[in-house]
């Protein structure tokens, strides 16, 4: 370990306090408080004697007896042949330490707009750790080609040049640029060019570039109800007003919008090959009149195709951004759901207009995705890996999602209903009444199965008690055994609320 510690020392009195003493004392005074304060932790492996000396320019033999003190304390222990470890060690009187400036306690305010992410996080639905079931949105994480990206990283690493580990192209590898728009001209039927694409690392990223490059305060923007909470939070922390277009069993309402209600819309945000989280799927007739009301009313359409290949394997549709022949759609696409989220790779397809806006905002903010994540996925979709784990992907959500309803019912349908979702990464289960969705959602989340409360997309109006289910994350073991936990746990819910 090699560590410099020249930061850590001057934070602890070194080298000023080595005019009120010997240096090798200061040196040691200056160790100890390190450790006593944890800045040097249990088993952390001090510089050798010569290396610090350099670092800090005295004698090696001054560094020696500052450790040799460090031992005598107990502060560090001497391992032969091997160093200098630090110990874990109570805190004592220190008789020289550096005095850091106190304050009065008072503090600039963040921004108003800091206020406003600070308040609306809580309306996403935020995970961290724990579990994969049942979490929406995630793919089966299990056949991952773990190998392949392995070896594809092995790979990079074995060819990248000194300028490739440089700073890359804000906008994104053109190698991967030009993958994409295969990728898209085949499976999505989408057409553009590479340069109209954008590299982003998500679709939460996506939402955050469009909606800072184009809502201002007190814009409309018009979203559906129920919608995407992660989405509604991003929108609502940047101040735009919203008006909820209500959803049918062919997608978005919009010529249900209320035209008295309407004030010069920037954009209108929409999931249409399967609406989030309600899972209907927009005919080819509502994307058509989504478009019209757009053009007529002047304003863009956000398209957001999040898990495009589940919920098209079978009958595609063709995008609105397909449709679209006046330049009014900016299309949102992700690698996360169909790969993994760790991932980080998605993409946004932009008017030609918009591109260089796009890139001027991403140089002043995210700079750039690392290029060696971009370069892999490149290379994954140049070999036809993507091709072939797009299939497995397919095939075992279906296989899961079929299991996991079968189960489900079986163990929980005297309790709640499923909906009749076909496609997609989630369903949806309808609470009686007398359950409410998030005391119940908290409950199961804090017991290690992860669902999300319908309730929580809702925009406008209550419309919405029940529980939204991932099942295609885990395999059908872990899917039958989770599902028997879950029972067991909806049951200690009810009955502790009947007592109450």
């Amino acid at each position: 370990m090699q560590n410099k510690l020249n930061g850590i020392l001057a934070t602890n009195g070194f080298p000023e306090n080595k005019t009120k003493m010997s240096v090798y004392r200061a040196l040691a005074e200056a160790l100890m408080e390190a450790v006593l304060s944890k800045q040097l932790v249990k088993g952390e492996k001090l510089p050798p004697s010569r290396v610090l000396a350099n670092d800090i320019g005295v004698s090696r033999s001054t560094v020696i007896k500052a450790y040799e003190i460090l031992c005598i304390e107990k502060y560090v222990k001497s391992v032969q042949g091997s160093g200098y470890y630090v110990e874990d060690v109570q805190r004592k009187k220190i008789k020289h330490r550096l005095l850091s400036i106190s304050t009065n306690g008072s503090r600039p305010e963040i921004s108003e707009r800091g206020k406003r992410f600070r308040k609306y996080v809580n309306l996403m639905n935020r995970t961290s750790g724990g579990g994969t079931a049942f979490r929406p949105g995630l793919p089966p994480l299990d056949i991952f080609p773990v190998r392949q990206w392995q070896s594809l990283t092995n790979r990079y690493w074995r060819d990248v040049t000194y300028s490739e580990m440089s700073y890359g192209d804000p906008q994104g590898l053109l190698s991967l640029r030009k993958n994409i728009t295969d990728y898209l001209r085949i499976y999505r039927n989408i057409h553009c060019h590479h340069d109209q694409v954008i590299i982003v690392t998500g679709s939460m990223h996506s939402i955050s570039i469009i909606g800072d490059l184009l809502i201002d305060a007190d814009d409309q923007i018009i979203v559906e109800n129920p919608a995407y909470a992660n989405a509604i939070a991003i929108f609502k922390s940047l101040k735009a007003k919203l008006l909820a277009a209500s959803i049918d069993d062919e997608g978005i309402d919009i010529k249900g919008v209320p035209l008295s209600k309407v004030q010069d819309p920037k954009f209108i945000y929409t999931t249409p090959s399967n609406q989030y989280p309600s899972g209907i799927k927009m005919s080819l007739d509502r994307r058509l009149e989504v478009l019209e009301w757009a053009q007529k009313h002047n304003c863009l359409i956000v398209e957001d195709d999040y898990d495009h290949e589940f919920s098209n394997w079978e009958e595609p549709i063709t995008s609105i951004f397909g449709l679209d022949k006046s330049e009014s759609v900016i299309y949102l696409g992700t690698f996360n759901k169909l790969l993994h989220p760790s991932v980080r790779l998605g993409y946004i397809i932009v008017p030609p207009y918009l591109v260089n806006d796009i890139r001027a905002s991403l140089e002043q903010t995210l700079r750039f995705v690392p290029p060696m994540n971009q370069k892999i996925m490149s290379t994954f979709i140049e070999k036809g890996y993507l091709s072939t784990h797009l299939r497995k992907v397919v095939e075992v959500s279906n296989t899961r999602r079929s299991y996991f309803i079968d189960q489900f019912n079986r163990e929980l349908g005297a309790i709640m209903s499923l909906r009749p979702l076909t496609q997609g990464l989630h369903v949806i289960a309808d609470l009686p009444k007398s359950i409410v969705d998030n005391e119940l959602a908290k409950f199961l989340t804090e017991n290690g199965i992860t669902v999300f409360p319908l309730s929580k997309y809702v925009v406008k109006g209550n419309m919405g008690n029940g529980l939204v289910m991932g099942f295609s994350s885990v395999d059908k073991a872990s899917i039958k055994s989770k599902i028997r936990e879950m029972g067991a746990l909806c049951r200690q819910f009810i009955k502790h609320q009947q007592s109450q």
